[in-house]
């Protein structure tokens, strides 16, 4: 009995055994299968690159978007994003046709034209980041080298709109041509300590001359303002006096003979002369 038991239980076990194995032999080709997906998001091109084959290598490149499957071992998938990207290079230096050294710190925003980035992998088979401190850079640097040796250190600082206008033109066409949409460029560009130094003084000089100038205008304003206030004033006495001197003048006028009797007769005293006539009287009164 115990014997045939056993017997029975082999299949069993049998069958335990060969599920076990065959559910490690699907984990181990789950693990090591080489198909797998990639998602090309919005603002996004992928590059399908195939590895093996007749048609292999960067010759045949395909633009895929969204979710695309492929075999990892006999194919590539290189994302490239075409939003507008942001690159902030470290400061380098260039030197002017009069041999002064400037510091420039560009910021470079551009974008990618999405049909030639099949184009962009064939000429780099780089990533983008790659791409953007090596190529881009140098590009930028070069541009930068060119037009300063066309500027000296004064005209660099007086004319930064002429200047930054052709490094523009320069990245907008060597970047262009490779499939690099230039889209802004900011620099801050310092000039040597000593022509620092020099533009400081200047404006300084600048500074104290417009200072100077605003109070000679000050003093000039506050002077004629003086000037008009004493003329007022003077006016205003000789108009008092005039005023004065017609107000005498018709009082003068006023003092008629009959005006005269008056007062002679306000100073009479009521008595009567001893002596002498009427008109002697008031003759003695006046």
């Amino acid at each position: 009995m115990n014997y045939l038991s056993e017997e029975g239980r082999s299949p069993s076990r049998s069958k335990i055994i060969k599920a076990v194995v065959l559910v490690v032999l699907l984990c181990v080709f789950w693990i090591v299968q080489p198909f797998t997906y990639e998602n090309i998001d919005a603002g996004n091109v992928g590059i399908k690159i195939n590895l093996y084959g007749s048609d292999r290598g960067v010759d045949n490149i395909t633009i895929v978007t969204g979710r695309v499957w492929y075999n990892t071992w006999t194919t590539k998938i290189v994302e490239f994003p075409t939003f507008t990207q942001s690159v902030d290079y470290e400061p380098f230096v260039v030197t002017t046709k009069d041999a002064a050294e400037f510091q420039v710190d560009p910021k470079l925003n551009y974008h990618i034209n999405s049909a030639m980035v099949p184009q962009i992998y064939r000429q780099y088979r780089k990533s983008l980041s790659e791409i953007e401190q090596q190529f881009m850079r140098n590009t930028i640097y070069d541009a930068y080298r060119i037009v300063a040796n066309s500027f000296t250190s004064d005209s660099v600082m007086s004319n930064r709109e002429k200047f930054e206008d052709k490094i523009q033109i320069i990245l907008s066409k060597n970047l262009g041509k490779d499939g690099f949409i230039y889209d802004q460029l900011t620099s801050a560009i310092s000039p040597p300590a000593s022509l620092r130094q020099m533009i400081d003084e200047k404006n300084a000089s600048i500074q104290a001359r417009l200072k100077a100038e605003n109070q000679a205008k000050q003093a000039i304003a506050e002077a004629t303002v003086s000037k008009a206030k004493a003329e007022g004033e003077a006016a205003a006495l000789l108009v008092r006096a005039r005023a004065e001197a017609e107000a005498n003048r018709l009082k003068q006028q006023s003092l008629t003979p009959l005006i005269i009797q008056q007062q002679m007769l306000e100073k009479w005293d009521g008595k009567l002369p001893q002596y002498g006539t009427i008109p002697q009287f008031f003759k003695n009164i006046q």
